[in-house]
């Protein structure tokens, strides 16, 4: 048992993934390096922002999202300010080739955390030099959530091995729209080892949906995209989880099953599970939550009810702490 993790109260209680600020194709966040971390090639001659000219010379915080030119920045809205242009471009040449029979406003609403799995876990890698001398990856992923597939492609920079600037990303239907960003060479992607605090904090989260940046790409999203991806279309409605209110508080004060997973980080994530039978048919509330600096609070990742108990058995690992030690069916009941 551990009591000490259960009677942790103080929780941020965002219970539902953000949504798209609108049916624009998605633009997401900048990761940036350091000038004190070992940087891309600069000549002395470009020591200032590429967006304002800010002298950065002597300056410990100058920002990169790409290596083969070496650009460098002095904040995240500088960078924006600089892409926008062919952020723009890229958004006019998305609407010429969009299909009227492709996905609509609220269908590419619907899949837009698509592109955090692609970003992670592409099924292809494109790479094409432009004329400015850096190079620009397609990444696309295929997914099935219905009997059709339905593919995702984001267009980025890379820097040492990882997306950094994401000009753009979309769902689509549409295989000839796919097959139309194809570009370059196809390259095999070897995805470098997680790195902490790789994505820049996002300083436009009121800010209208053309300015190039969205939503920073933190584990709780990432989390959501993963939930998202194998939650069938038959469970719960997100239109229905304010309904479930009151299990988060019910479930954090008396799961049914505890689990702590030891991560690769110094904070350790627990799973949270309660189960509730009253329910036709029984439903679960799941909770996943990490420690925080404060021994006294837990940062809630994600929570969300569900009447899929094999989904519920994907977050039925790591050491369990409260709940049945025998049960590894998929449809068992822990009370």
């Amino acid at each position: 048992m551990m009591s000490k993790g259960i009677q942790k109260k103080q929780t941020e209680r965002r219970k539902r993934p953000r949504k798209a600020k609108s049916s624009r194709p998605s633009k997401a966040a900048p990761k940036v390096e350091t000038k004190s971390s070992k940087k891309p090639a600069v000549s002395s001659e470009t020591e200032a922002c590429y967006s304002c000219s800010k002298d950065l010379k002597g300056h410990e915080r100058a920002l990169f999202v790409e290596e083969e030119i070496g650009r460098i920045f002095c904040s995240e809205e500088c960078i924006a300010t600089y892409f926008t242009p062919e952020i723009d471009r890229l958004e006019k040449e998305y609407f010429k080739f969009l299909s009227p029979n492709d996905l609509s406003a609220t269908e590419r609403e619907k899949f837009s955390h698509l592109r955090w799995i692609t970003l992670q876990e592409p099924d292809e890698v494109w790479r094409q030099k432009t004329l400015s001398g850096d190079y620009r990856y397609t990444l696309i992923s295929e997914f099935n959530p219905t009997n059709k597939p339905i593919w995702c492609v984001c267009i980025c920079l890379f820097l040492r091995g990882e997306p950094s600037f994401l000009y753009l990303a979309f769902p689509t239907k549409n295989a000839a729209m796919v097959n139309h960003y194809r570009r370059g060479e196809r390259v095999e992607w070897v995805k470098p080892p997680a790195q902490p605090n790789r994505i820049a904090p996002n300083t436009q989260e009121s800010a209208p949906a053309t300015d190039g940046l969205a939503d920073s790409w933190t584990d709780a999203e990432t989390l959501r995209a993963e939930v998202n991806q194998f939650r069938r279309e038959d469970d719960i409605p997100e239109s229905e989880f304010p309904l479930y209110e009151s299990c988060l508080e019910e479930t954090l004060e008396a799961p049914d099953e505890l689990w702590t997973i030891e991560s690769e980080e110094e904070f350790r994530v627990y799973h949270f599970i309660r189960y509730y039978p009253e329910e036709q048919p029984g439903s679960w509330f799941v909770i996943v939550a990490r420690e925080t600096d404060d021994p006294e609070q837990l940062e809630i990742l994600d929570s969300f009810p569900t009447k899929d108990s094999e989904l519920v058995e994907r977050f039925r690992h790591g050491r369990q702490e409260l709940g049945e030690k025998d049960n590894t069916s998929p449809s068992r009941l822990v009370h």
